[in-house]
């Protein structure tokens, strides 16, 4: 409760050069964020010209000289939708598993916190736009990031469980008038204090292209990759997933439709108790259809 109230007091100061706002709407994780400048006596790095390989380096040159903290309460709607839909419809739900597959698990597969709040302390650039009135989303970072809920999902259910995440991570987006860019890289471990879900570390890496000015069936430029390997402490593998994506920009109404295809893999090891007694679907498909405005 205490970080909660630091919290609050902390994002209500109203120093216009101090804390910035953003949020994010999207189907699977949508996100409202608060950027705090540690850096007041020197401006943000503009990284509009930079190349990717600048970037990266740039910012790993100066990893441990912070210049941001970052506030993110974040929610994952078809995650909310996925739990709700059991919950309600447990028969039906049931009646959807077809020789093993079912189709709200694969919609929802990957997610497996309803919400969540993180905090991130590292170094931040932006990418100035001229065709928007705000930076927004237009930022890349590299630093240390640490994230927290307590709820946690099993087959559309959840359980109580206080877990916490701690990674450094590298991430990124672009956003200009005809193209959309975004990145993320990131290492690092999970707790549970729930002793029916494993304790793990994790590796991972997600990259999406988007681009208006090349051809509908593009693959170089209108597609995305997100790959997640994670394991025990005894290392031991325990997920892994891998999703390509398809996406297709209408330049008409500058809207991007996707749809992600993946595979998600469940070891035995990642569960405990009770949980693993009942069983596992070690083999998950995944289907993620979305649409980027």
């Amino acid at each position: 409760m205490r970080i909660f109230l630091l919290l609050l007091v902390f994002l209500s100061l109203k120093a216009e050069d101090l804390v910035t706002y953003d949020y994010e709407l999207d189907f699977y994780y949508s996100n409202v964020s608060a950027f705090i400048d540690l850096d007041r006596e020197r401006n943000v790095t503009d990284a509009t010209n930079f190349s990717e390989y600048q970037i990266y380096k740039s910012l790993v040159s100066k990893t441990f000289s912070p210049n941001i903290f970052l506030v993110e309460a974040s929610l994952h709607p078809m995650n909310i939708l996925g739990y709700e839909f059991r919950k309600h419809n447990e028969e039906l739900y049931k009646k959807g598993i077809i020789n093993g597959f079912n189709i709200v698990k694969a919609v929802t597969a990957g997610w497996e916190e309803p919400y969540s709040l993180s905090l991130f302390l590292g170094r931040m650039m932006i990418f100035k736009n001229k065709n928007y009135g705000r930076i927004g989303k237009n930022r890349a970072y590299m630093g240390y990031l640490f994230t927290f809920g307590n709820k946690i999902t099993k087959d559309n259910l959840w359980y109580k469980d206080n877990w916490y995440n701690f990674e450094f991570k590298l991430k990124g987006t672009r956003e200009l008038k005809e193209k959309d860019l975004d990145w993320s890289f990131r290492i690092g471990a999970r707790f549970h204090q729930n002793r029916d879900f494993a304790n793990t570390y994790y590796i991972g890496a997600r990259r999406s292209s988007i681009d208006f000015a090349k051809p509908f069936w593009s693959v170089l430029y209108n597609s995305s990759f997100d790959i997640l390997a994670e394991t025990t402490k005894e290392l031991q593998l325990s997920q892994f997933q891998f999703i390509i994506g398809k996406k297709f920009p209408s330049r008409r109404f500058h809207i991007t439709y996707g749809l992600d295809i993946g595979y998600l893999y469940y070891g035995n090891n990642r569960y405990r108790g009770d949980l693993r007694d009942e069983g596992v679907d070690n083999h998950q498909l995944i289907l993620r259809p979305n649409i980027k405005f």
